[in-house]
């Protein structure tokens, strides 16, 4: 009875978090196209349009968000959604409120007013950005109209973005057999088909964790579950995404490089960004260098004392599971070296589904500039910050595409395609979490494990 209990809430488990998961992500997409408009009290609310228009539109034809009647809206009405949502706006004159909307220009790059919200009843008042103490600059200019889903597919060139989408599951197999890999020098004999379905599912909880990686946890979590040797088992998953990120790193540093020196321009917006990639990526892959040698450089660590902080610190027993971990793959080169190699078409593949993207959506950015441009996109969308790095893509997608002369919306549309194109494939790792198929090894499972290691 207690396991036909157990049986029973853990089939719920598995339900509600895929269920509740699914829910979350598509609750927070929208079909139609969506303005602001402004109340009675002077706040914004959103409404949906009812005609398809265009960022320069006199007017908008909406549902009203109150009495559900169309009606149309002129301009002055709506306005474009807050770059910082909740910023404490402060006044010279000493008025004070959270910031509600902007009036941007017609270019997006400059902020006309300023809505906050002020007094106890939360009306709206207008600011000028000289009226504020210590000015305003917007960071990411957010379109006046929010295209859905719908029009995002019925402008894009259908042949690019379908070929942008089905290119994009082969990651998924590559991955796994990187991870694979880098378990089997650790000697946890999974077999592939186990190691596929525990990275699908931690892609699934990707699509709502923060960042591009929180499924990294879970991943870890049930990979520990596996096996006996449970801290080699999260120290692989560690050192699979490190190497992901390294090469990541290393290719969109290389093609800024690339972009910079070979430049006819050398001082134009494009190329001074491409520097600036490049000279940061040369950083981080160089102190990332620097710690792989000082893991891997016995007499290194001693000169620079990191033995003796290692030998103070608490949780030794654990300290020195990943040493020995760390050791396995020092002994093995070229097994990290051949997992490295397997995550540049993983990168190239990302690469080339978000270049189909930007040319279904008509982006005027040259192929090789998607290959300094995707990379940044993931690595600060990978920082766990908020769900599939939602506002961090964007931001960079328009600073970056901007050069270019590509505007904010297409560079939205280009962010929302490279997230939409994800979450679509990491969504059918629900389909192992229904399944179960994360579960702990059986008996039988678990002895032919313990035998593979024996030998």
């Amino acid at each position: 009875m207690r396991q036909r209990v157990k049986g029973w809430v853990l089939f719920a488990l598995r339900w509600g978090i895929a269920i509740a998961g699914i829910w979350w992500v598509l609750s927070r997409m929208s079909w139609s196209d969506r303005v602001l408009v402004l109340d009675e009290h002077n706040r914004p609310v959103e409404a949906i349009l009812t005609q398809r228009a265009t960022e320069k539109d006199a007017s908008f034809a909406v549902v009203d968000p109150h009495s559900g009647q169309h009606r149309t809206v002129g301009r002055d009405q709506t306005v474009n959604p807050p770059d910082r949502p909740g910023y404490m706006i402060s006044a010279l004159d000493g008025r004070r409120g959270r910031l509600l909307a902007l009036d941007l220009s017609d270019d997006m790059r400059t902020v006309r007013r300023l809505l906050i919200e002020a007094g106890p009843d939360g009306r709206g008042m207008w600011l000028a950005p000289n009226e504020v103490r210590g000015g305003y600059q917007v960071q990411v200019p957010h379109p006046r109209v929010r295209v859905g889903i719908g029009s995002l597919l019925h402008r894009a060139r259908p042949g690019y973005l379908w070929a942008a989408v089905l290119v994009f599951p082969v990651v998924y197999f590559i991955t796994a057999a990187r991870w694979h890999m880098l378990l089997k020098a650790l000697d946890i004999r999974l077999r592939f088909g186990r190691t596929f379905v525990l990275s699908m599912v931690g892609a699934f909880y990707n699509a709502f964790l923060p960042g591009m990686t929180g499924g990294d946890i879970l991943k870890a979590y049930y990979a520990s579950r596996q096996t006996p040797h449970r801290i080699h088992a999260v120290l692989s998953v560690l050192v699979d995404r490190v190497l992901g990120l390294l090469a990541l790193m290393t290719l969109g540093g290389v093609a800024a490089a690339y972009i910079w020196l070979s430049s006819a321009t050398p001082d134009d917006a494009a190329t001074r960004t491409c520097r600036h990639t490049a000279l940061v990526a040369a950083v981080l892959v160089a102190g990332a260098a620097g710690g792989a040698a000082l893991f891997a450089i016995n007499p290194l660590r001693r000169a620079l004392g990191l033995e003796f902080v290692l030998s103070r610190l608490p949780m030794q027993r654990q300290i020195s599971h990943v040493r020995q971990a760390m050791r396995r793959y020092r002994s093995r080169p070229l097994t990290v070296l051949a997992a490295l190699a397997m995550t540049v078409p993983v990168d190239v593949i990302c690469i080339v589904s978000t270049m189909l993207a930007g040319m279904a959506f008509g982006l005027p950015v040259p192929p090789m500039y998607y290959f300094v441009l995707v990379p940044v996109m993931l690595l600060t969308a990978s920082l766990p910050i908020s769900p599939q790095g939602a506002g961090v893509m964007e931001f960079f997608a328009v600073q970056f595409t901007r050069q270019y002369g590509a505007t904010v919306s297409q560079a939205f549309a280009l962010a929302m395609s490279v997230r939409l194109i994800q979450i679509v494939w990491n969504l059918t790792g629900g389909i192992f979490v229904l399944r179960g198929g994360y579960h702990v090894p059986t008996r039988d499972e678990q002895e032919e494990m313990e035998r593979d290691e024996e030998q």
